[in-house]
């Protein structure tokens, strides 16, 4: 999605109205991509007011936009995001919006107060071009870029974008005034949301200029499915928004996308080890139809034998009852027997070993598909626990040296899993990694205890415990166990504890003796919300 230029042009006012004389505190990251510059303000009551200007370098949908809500911290040490802090304590001195396209400047006198601070002001220029965004900063007496997210060099072009190069701001292009005659005439001045908007806007009205003076005198932004219009263009589900509320309205989760940073080293070597897995997988199961193929030289050795008589050295191929058997020439009929016996042999062997490796693969990758799931929905301690768990089993490597936070967790004789309690009085148990599901299982829970599982897909284990079996305790415990897995709807088998044994290759895996199913079509907007306050205990 590109912004339009003029709802950009309406933003930027929104900026310079609320930010304009506020002081820059400590920019931060909130993804890869987006960067938060809080600033605070007094007004002239001596209120002091907060917010923070977000600019959003993604390629598909760059923006500029103030937010006063409150965001997680990313850790980002990229170059470009730490000459950011350049501008710390500086006062936003304007806003501005280069006509007609969608470059937006926000100007900054540096902070006085610091001796070390050598440039007196900055301008911190946002091209927001989709496909291709991006951030200056210019220095200033100097007036050359200092730093900037992407650099841009083309000599045939003679476009020179780095630092230390002096930035030349795209030509000013016209904007849309009332003036155009046609639609066609219009079109060069809106992005393509806007344009079909307009041009079903037109149609339905039937009057161009009525639809030019209201799109200009509009004052609010519209919310129309993934796009910021400067207009609702009578559009019945258009939604009228603030500047502030946009980064919400592209952004459903922040915390998410925060949390998901802080563990991507853990989420992409969990994902590394499922690619791997999986090729192993394949690769076995290749191994394991040629081994069963090869299973036929039983019968080659025994239709040779049957008509030994009839082979001598030197024949190469044997045609009888349905069968063509490659032969050796250089042997008789009960060497080629023998030989055709041993490759089943070897066949049959194969096919044994292949069989245990793929069961012992397969489980190897439900396992790696469920730390997945724990990784992304752990508290920090579940999070850290886990990894201590795939130091364990080899899938982190060791450190040398001094005992990392890893190492020290590992040497936790207990892992306290979650617990919900009903309001009947029903504790329910759920473990958010291996090492907390084989705690609550088999040293928690007692052998009546009902012990629940999505089938066929990963999960965390999830107990009734006490002895509290009611039906809303049932129904809950299965509801719990979907959401868990990321899924609405699903099979959830049940059984005693008892029933349950450990799986000895993989902490946390298990395998149940016998079962109940029980088909759950929906997890209740109550259960959900009471989940998700468990989750964070």
């Amino acid at each position: 999605m590109a912004l339009d230029n003029l709802s950009l042009s309406l933003i930027v006012d929104f900026l310079g109205e609320h930010s304009v004389n506020g002081v820059f505190s400590k920019p931060f990251a909130l993804s890869t991509t987006d960067y938060a510059l809080p600033y605070s303000r007094y007004e002239p009551n001596g209120d002091l007011n907060k917010g923070t200007i977000i600019l959003s370098l993604s390629p598909s949908n760059p923006f500029i936009t103030l937010s006063f809500d409150r965001y997680q911290k990313v850790d980002d040490n990229s170059p470009f995001f730490n000459s950011l802090k350049k501008l710390s304590f500086g006062r936003i001195r304007s806003v501005e919006k280069l006509q007609g396209e969608r470059v937006v400047t926000i100007h900054i006198d540096s902070d006085k107060r610091d001796i070390t601070e050598m440039n007196s002001a900055y301008d911190l220029i946002v091209e927001l071009f989709p496909n291709h965004p991006n951030c200056y900063i210019i220095a200033y007496p100097y007036g050359k870029i200092v730093s900037l997210c992407h650099e841009r060099i083309d000599l045939e072009k003679g476009v020179l974008l780095s630092r230390n190069a002096e930035y030349a701001y795209p030509k000013p292009r016209p904007v849309l005034t009332n003036d155009v005659h046609s639609l066609e005439e219009a079109k060069p001045y809106l992005s393509n949301a806007c344009f079909k908007a307009l041009e079903k806007y037109v149609a339905k009205i039937g009057d161009l200029n009525k639809a030019l003076n209201e799109l200009l005198s509009s004052k609010t932004l519209y919310l129309v499915g993934k796009n910021i219009l400067p207009f609702h263009f009578g559009i019945e589900e258009a939604v009228p928004i603030l500047p502030s509320q946009i980064y919400s309205s592209f952004v459903k989760d922040q915390k998410e996308i925060a949390k998901n940073s802080k563990i991507k080293e853990l989420l992409d070597l969990i994902e590394k080890a499922i690619r791997i897995a999986e090729k192993k997988l394949l690769n076995l199961k290749e191994d394991r139809q040629n081994a069963q193929d090869n299973l036929k030289y039983l019968e080659y050795g025994q239709v040779i034998y049957l008509y030994q008589a009839e082979i001598k050295k030197g024949d190469r191929v044997l045609e009888r009852d349905g069968y063509s058997i490659p032969l050796d020439p250089r042997f008789d009929a009960v060497h080629n027997a023998n030989r055709y016996f041993k490759k089943y042999a070897k066949a049959k062997s194969a096919n044994q070993i292949l069989g245990n490796l793929i069961e012992k693969t397969k489980d190897e990758v439900e396992y790696l598909r469920k730390k997945l799931l724990e990784a992304k929905d752990g508290t920090p301690r579940d999070i850290q626990e886990l990894k201590s768990e795939l130091l364990e089993e080899g899938y982190i490597k060791e450190k040398q040296g001094k005992k990392s936070a890893i190492q020290k967790v590992s040497k936790k004789k207990t892992y306290v899993p979650h617990y919900l309690l009903l309001p009947s009085g029903t504790r329910i148990g759920f473990g958010m990694n291996g090492l907390q599901n084989e705690e609550l299982t088999f040293k928690i829970a007692k052998k009546e205890d009902l012990f629940f599982h999505v089938k066929d897909y990963p999960g965390s284990h999830v107990v009734i415990l006490d002895g509290k079996q009611d039906s809303e305790a049932v129904k809950t415990a299965c509801e719990l166990c979907l959401f868990l897995s990321h899924l609405e709807t699903g099979e959830v088998m049940l059984t005693e504890r008892k029933n349950v044994k450990k799986n000895p290759e993989k902490i946390g895996l298990v395998s149940l003796l016998k079962y109940e199913t029980l088909n759950i079509k929906g997890i209740r907007r109550g259960s959900v919300e009471m989940f998700r306050k468990a989750l964070k205990n």
